[in-house]
């Protein structure tokens, strides 16, 4: 019975530690502050269920489900903070090409353009302003931004750019037209995805969520069904309940996840 709970909670640390969750895949991993919120979470969790007279197998459990809790929310930010970055590709584009009608050297608009952008984008206009200076050629140094921050869109857009600069003349206009409507397609079909998936996430939520709090609730109200499920069959009923609601939510949100840009030119 406290068996159980320790292999559940032996669980959520190696979550903890460092596995990828499948639908958050690619963003950064935890840091030892959010890994340690997540294990005082778990164990918040796992002494309040036991305190509210819950069994081992249940407050373990809660105990698993209170730890990954942190891990989601840093993803998550981690996630928005990626999708913010690509929201302002479309105005760093637009910036650009009225620059470059106004007569301004390729370099010399993308980094007033990232400049102007802000946000990641600014890290742009100081590569380029340090590697000008250093004498390293705008291509380059463009390779090294794509390298440093390995992103899909940013691999378009500054792949594009640097053979925007081999190629020169009108059909720089024409390339980054392209590309910024190619850029603002794809962000509005993601944007539109994500919102017509966003009830379903919370469904999935909702389901992993319901059922723990109405067991909590009647083990802390019924001493008998706390009893109950502090036996080994209990126990394995719970480990079961616990098995199931955890892979339903994470086929649910796999269902609900958008697929990843892949890299190119890489």
């Amino acid at each position: 019975m406290r068996g159980a709970a320790v292999l559940l909670a032996a669980a959520a640390a190696a979550v903890l530690a460092g596995l990828p969750l499948p639908q958050l895949r690619r963003l950064p991993r935890l840091r030892p502050a959010a890994a340690a919120g997540g294990l005082a979470a778990g164990g918040g969790s796992a002494l309040l269920a036991l305190g509210l007279g819950g069994s081992p197998a249940v407050a373990g459990a809660l105990g698993v489900m209170g730890a990954v809790v942190p891990a989601l929310i840093a993803r998550g930010r981690a996630r928005r903070a990626v999708e913010q970055a690509a929201g302002r590709w479309p105005d760093f584009l637009a910036a650009l090409r009225s620059r470059l009608s106004a007569g301004e050297s390729l370099p010399d608009a993308v980094a007033a353009a990232a400049a102007a952008a802000g946000h990641r984008l600014a890290a742009l206009a100081r590569h380029l302003n340090e590697g000008t200076a250093a004498g390293r050629s705008f291509p380059a140094i463009l390779a090294e931004v794509r390298a440093e921050w390995a992103d899909p869109l940013a691999d378009r857009v500054l792949t594009t750019l640097a053979a925007a600069a081999g190629i020169g003349g009108e059909r720089v206009g024409a390339v980054l037209g392209s590309l910024a409507g190619s850029v603002a397609d794809e962000l509005r079909l993601r944007r539109a995805h994500h919102a017509a998936l966003t009830e379903q996430r919370l469904t999935a939520g909702v389901a992993l969520a319901a059922p723990w709090a109405l067991l909590l609730l009647t083990t802390a109200t019924n001493p008998q069904a706390a009893a109950a499920y502090a036996t080994p069959t209990g126990t394995l009923v719970v480990l079961a309940g616990f098995g199931a609601t955890s892979a339903g939510f994470w086929l649910s949100r796999r269902a609900a996840r958008l697929s990843l840009m892949p890299r190119v030119f890489t």
